[in-house]
C-alpha cells in the first residue's frame, strides 16, 4: 500500500515543478540547465542528511547508468519545454504522459516485471492515457492546429526520453538505492546542457542577461522536481516500475486543473465534453492499474 501512496504523492509533486515555466519566458535550454543545477544542489542537500536519514548506499558502476539517464532526460526535458511553450501546459502534459506505457513496456520487456505485472491490464492503462491525451488536444483554428502539432511532436519525444529514464531509475533503485542515484542523475542532467550551452558562443554570451527572477524560477523547478523524483524512487522500492509510473500519471488530473484553471489554456464551457471524456480516460487509466498487480 506505502508504494501506491508515494507514487500518488510523486503525481503531485510532477504537477507542480513545471508551473514555474508558465512564469518565465526563458530560453528553454537556459531554463532547463538551471532546474537541472536546482535538482542537483537539492539532491547534495538531501544526501547531506544521511546521519540523520540513516540509508546505507554503496557508490557502484551501476550509478553509471544515471549518468545516461541525466542525459537523455535533459534531452527530453528541452523538448518538453518547448512544447508547453508551443501548446499550453495542460495539452503538453498529456502527450508527454505517454512516457506511461513507454515506461510500462520497457519495464515489462527489459526488466522482467512481467513476472508481477499483468501485460494485459497495464498496456490498456497505457491506451487510456493515449485517449486522454487526444481528448485534451482541442483546436480552433488551422494555426493552432499548426501549433498544437509541432508541440505534440515535442511532447511526443519528451514521453519517450523519460520512458526510458524511467527502467533506468528503477534498475538502479533496486540496484544501489535512491539518495546516491539522485546525486549522480542530477548531475548528469545539469553537466550536459550547461556543457552544451558553453559549447555554443551565442548560447554562451546569453548567459549573463538572465534575470534574477528568471533564475530563481529555474533553480525551484528543480527543487520541487526534487520531491517529484525522490517520492518516484521511493515507490519502486515497493511496487513494479510499470505500475509505480502508471500511477504517476495521475499528474495529467492535477496539471489539467492548474492549466484550465490557473493559467486559462482551455475554455471550459465550450470544450467541456471532450474535457469531461479527456478526464475519464485519465481516471480509468488508473483504476485499471488495481487489476494489473499481481
Amino acid at each position: 500500500m506505502i508504494g501506491y501512496v508515494l507514487a500518488v504523492v510523486s503525481s503531485i509533486f510532477f504537477s507542480l515543478y513545471v508551473i514555474p515555466r508558465k512564469l518565465t519566458k526563458l530560453r528553454p535550454l537556459y531554463f532547463s540547465m538551471l532546474m537541472g543545477l536546482g535538482f542537483f544542489i537539492s539532491s547534495v542537500m538531501l544526501y547531506a542528511f544521511q546521519p540523520v536519514l540513516h540509508f546505507q548506499e554503496t557508490w557502484s558502476v551501476q550509478l553509471w547508468w544515471s549518468v545516461l539517464a541525466g542525459i537523455i532526460w535533459a534531452i527530453g526535458f528541452v523538448a518538453f519545454v518547448k512544447s508547453i511553450d508551443a501548446i499550453g501546459l495542460a495539452r503538453s502534459n498529456q502527450w508527454k504522459n505517454l512516457q506511461g506505457p513507454v515506461a510500462v513496456i520497457l519495464s515489462l520487456i527489459i526488466l522482467g516485471e512481467y513476472a508481477s505485472t499483468n501485460p494485459v491490464f497495464a498496456l490498456f492503462a497505457g491506451v487510456a492515457v493515449f485517449l486522454s491525451a487526444v481528448c485534451f488536444t482541442i483546436s480552433s483554428s488551422r494555426e493552432e492546429r499548426k501549433a498544437n502539432l509541432n508541440g505534440i511532436y515535442l511532447a511526443t519525444i519528451s514521453g519517450l526520453a523519460f520512458g526510458i529514464v524511467t527502467v533506468i531509475n528503477k534498475y538502479v533503485t533496486t540496484e544501489v538505492g535512491v539518495y546516491s542515484q539522485q546525486v549522480v542523475w542530477s548531475l548528469g542532467i545539469f553537466l550536459s546542457l550547461f556543457l552544451y550551452v558553453v559549447a555554443r558562443k551565442q548560447l554562451r554570451r546569453g548567459l549573463g542577461g538572465i534575470a534574477r527572477r528568471d533564475l530563481l524560477l529555474g533553480l525551484s523547478a528543480g527543487v520541487i522536481y526534487l520531491g517529484a523524483s525522490f517520492f518516484m524512487l521511493q515507490a519502486y522500492r515497493y511496487i513494479p516500475a510499470a505500475i509505480g509510473f502508471t500511477i504517476i500519471q495521475l499528474n495529467a488530473i492535477w496539471t489539467i486543473l492548474i492549466g484550465i484553471n490557473v493559467f486559462k489554456e482551455l475554455d471550459f464551457r465550450s470544450n467541456y465534453q471532450r474535457i469531461g471524456l479527456g478526464f475519464l480516460f485519465a481516471i480509468f487509466g488508473i483504476i485499471l492499474l488495481t487489476f494489473a498487480h499481481k
